[in-house]
């Protein structure tokens, strides 16, 4: 099984909390780690790889314009640039 999992490092600051949930999805601050959760579920992890969405969006770019419709995949592709910058921002 296979799935993806967004989430903050160890250590920042509730106002980094804060700003990570308001540039990422919500869940993105759970105080949970992935292992952690696999582990929970009987699951344990065999391959962690770190891939941006906005990479593996952008190889598959023609398929998720015809899935979504280029205005939307435009917002998406956006999304995931404001993400980008809050994780450059630590």
């Amino acid at each position: 099984m296979a799935g993806y999992v967004i989430h903050t490092p160890d250590g920042l600051s509730q106002r980094d909390q804060r700003r990570a949930s308001e540039l990422g999805p919500s869940e993105v601050a759970a105080e949970a780690s992935p292992g952690g959760l696999a582990e929970a579920t009987g699951f344990s992890l065999i391959l962690q790889e770190d891939v941006t969405l906005l990479r593996a969006r952008g190889e598959l770019e023609d398929a998720l314009r015809i899935a979504e419709g280029h205005e939307a995949f435009e917002e998406e592709q956006q999304k995931k640039r404001w993400m980008l910058e809050g994780i450059d921002a630590g």
